[in-house]
């Protein structure tokens, strides 16, 4: 599968690197103070260290760490985490959140996903949660996820679902009909079939897959109802999950996968 993203210019990473140095200043203020972002967050987060199940000595790569958003959990299981973002400004607030809770034992790096400093075979698991759409060059990415892991070892993926309301109101809603334009410099949403077909493009094989989330929308959850609605929808929600989930499973907003690299 050829990735249409595949040969954009080097302009487009420094567009990311800024996007993302801006964002990293005041993150999670935003995410709390929106029920319905923090409800997505809760879920994506748990369903990805569910799926990653980190185990005492593992070597366990966050490709993307962000703030360390999710490296706190990793390094709690007894494993050692390193986490490479390209930008500098969520490396630096990651250095600064694990400090103010005491995490220690993680190696923080500015890096490529498509180009990682680490020999063949250097870890046994890796997480890439809400990344994969940011990266111009996916494949690329992957193969690189390829390489440094070892033999047998395992991808945890999450990303953004099209084919669920979510996508829906982001490519017909907001872009087509509105015609507003996406904020992000890189952010390509893929249903669950165009994402499997990347990743075993890249030679991964599928082992355990689900969607989560099943708030209806962005557009009026995050814009239009107050706060106290908010929280109530999420109630709502979070009692629905479970068997929205069963009944749905293509269509919740995050998708989340766990492929394994093969033995060869």
């Amino acid at each position: 599968m050829q990735d249409s993203t595949a040969n954009k210019p080097e302009s487009a990473n420094d567009e990311i690197r800024q996007f993302f140095d801006d964002m990293s200043v005041g993150r999670n203020e935003a995410i709390q103070a929106n029920p319905v972002i923090c409800y997505e967050q809760e879920l994506r987060a748990e369903a990805a260290l569910d799926l990653l199940a980190p185990q005492p000595g593992d070597r366990v790569l966050d490709i993307g760490c962000g703030n360390a958003r999710d490296i706190a959990k990793i390094a709690e299981s007894g494993g050692h985490v390193v986490g490479v973002d390209i930008s500098a400004g969520m490396v630096e607030a990651a250095k600064l959140e694990l400090e103010r809770i005491g995490v220690t034992d993680v190696t923080l790096l500015v890096g490529d996903a498509t180009c990682l400093g680490f020999p063949d075979g250097s870890f046994d698991k890796v997480l890439c949660s809400e990344v994969i759409e940011h990266i111009p060059d996916a494949p690329q990415a992957l193969r690189e996820i390829w390489r440094v892991l070892r033999p047998g070892g395992s991808l945890v993926l999450t990303t953004p679902n099209k084919g669920s309301w979510y996508g829906f109101e982001r490519y017909w809603v907001w872009e087509k009909l509105l015609g507003r334009k996406w904020p992000h410099p890189c952010d390509e949403w893929r249903n669950t079939a165009e994402l499997f077909a990347l990743m075993e493009g890249s030679r991964f094989r599928v082992s355990e897959r689900k969607t989560v989330c099943f708030t209806p929308g962005f557009i009026l959850t995050y814009f239009l109802l107050p706060g106290m609605i908010q929280k109530l929808l999420v109630k709502v929600v979070s009692h629905l999950e479970p068997v929205l989930q069963r009944t749905f499973q293509n269509r919740g907003y995050t998708i989340c996968v766990m492929a394994m690299r093969g033995i060869e």
